[in-house]
């Protein structure tokens, strides 16, 4: 049985350490959604985990000589490097990195992707991926308008409350647009608001979305949206 710790370093330099986790932690077994979650940008305070707060006598410095669990996940969250003290050396952990350790020796680093606009971004999904998702979604919701439409017009059904269309419809749409706002740090929930209000971008009009300065924000496609996301377009 393989067991592991997450160890989460907040922005302010605080270190916290989850309870072990036993069963498949190396980072092919459960740990996956670990490295998914960090890849993605999902850690930004560890309250959902936090087992207790732990400090080291050196400043930023996380000694793992004596460590005895299988695995340890640190992740820096911090705006300064950490240095990892290991059997195979000293190690530096840069900010906004994930160190995985064995034992006393650091294995390997995941850096997270700084976009160059300076805003955190993560390409834990494509353009294409996104464009998917939201077409798929889209044409779902067609269908259930069109059964609905038909429902209504039969009169062999119409005392058959149960044949609602929306039965057709992904039970988990709201769940998968949860998970593309997170993924794509969308605070402001302009996916929602391109799905819910512009009709999947087919009610967008020209001024109708504009930025500060008084700039168009092109929502016409789930592309336009992608790329303003993304920082692709300010």
């Amino acid at each position: 049985m393989t067991r592991g710790k997450i160890i989460y370093i907040d922005r302010d330099g605080k270190i916290f350490s989850s309870v072990e986790f036993n069963g498949d932690m190396y980072p092919n077994g459960n740990a996956d959604r670990i490295l998914e979650m960090f890849e993605a940008g999902l850690f930004s305070n560890y309250s959902n985990y936090e087992s207790h707060l732990i400090t080291y006598k050196e400043e930023r410095v996380i000694d793992i000589t004596e460590n005895w669990t299988d695995y340890l996940y640190i992740i820096n969250n911090s705006d300064c490097e950490w240095i990892i003290k290991g059997q195979n050396g000293t190690s530096f952990l840069d900010k906004r990195t994930l160190g995985i350790v064995r034992f006393q020796q650091v294995e390997r680093m995941i850096h997270r992707v700084l976009h160059e606009n300076a805003k955190e971004f993560s390409a834990s999904i494509s353009k294409e991926e996104f464009v998917e998702i939201l077409n798929r979604l889209r044409d779902s919701s067609d269908l259930v308008r069109r059964v609905n439409s038909l429902f209504r017009d039969s009169r062999d059904n119409v005392e058959c409350d149960f044949c609602n269309g929306a039965a057709l419809q992904i039970s988990h749409e709201s769940t998968v647009v949860f998970l593309l706002r997170k993924l794509l740090k969308d605070a402001a929930e302009n996916i929602d608001y391109y799905i819910y209000e512009l009709d999947y971008g087919r009610k967008y009009e020209p001024g109708i979305i504009t930025d500060e300065n008084g700039h168009d924000i092109d929502f016409s496609s789930a592309e336009k949206l992608y790329d303003y996301l993304t920082g692709e377009v300010k």
